[in-house]
């Protein structure tokens, strides 16, 4: 009999293992979408902000969330950018949403994030804008 979706989550669970994997072609789609744009136009070499801004969220995501995937292998699998390349936009994305640096790299080392962190803290700074 198959396992199932359910079935392996909780063999993950009695493992103790609490954060399922994500992949950099799932982040690339889910941060287009969420932004309206195609994964072509992530990838693409454009410098425009509608762009830029974007693929840096990827690349943040990635750098959080893939532990496992080094600077250079993120880069190749974002456009086959250089890694100075990708270091610069997961910190232009900290930056610009007033994340430590430090912190991230903290979540990196710390085994990465739950895909469900960015959507939570998403929420969440909606929510004190509005309080504001």
């Amino acid at each position: 009999m198959a396992e199932g979706p359910e079935d392996s989550i909780t063999a993950l669970a009695e493992k103790g293992e609490t954060r399922m994997r994500t992949s950099v072609a799932d982040i690339v789609r889910e941060t287009a979408a969420k932004h309206g744009l195609s994964v072509q136009l992530l990838l693409a070499p454009s410098h425009k902000r509608a762009f830029a801004w974007p693929r840096q969220e990827a690349m943040y995501r990635v750098f959080t969330e893939c532990p496992h995937i080094s600077y250079p292998e993120a880069g190749r699998r974002l456009g086959g950018r250089d890694h100075t390349t990708i270091l610069h936009g997961v910190k232009a994305h900290c930056k610009r949403n007033g994340i430590d640096y430090a912190d991230a790299v903290k979540m990196r080392l710390s085994g990465g994030v739950s895909p469900y962190f960015h959507q939570l803290m998403a929420a969440y700074g909606s929510a004190m804008r509005l309080a504001a």
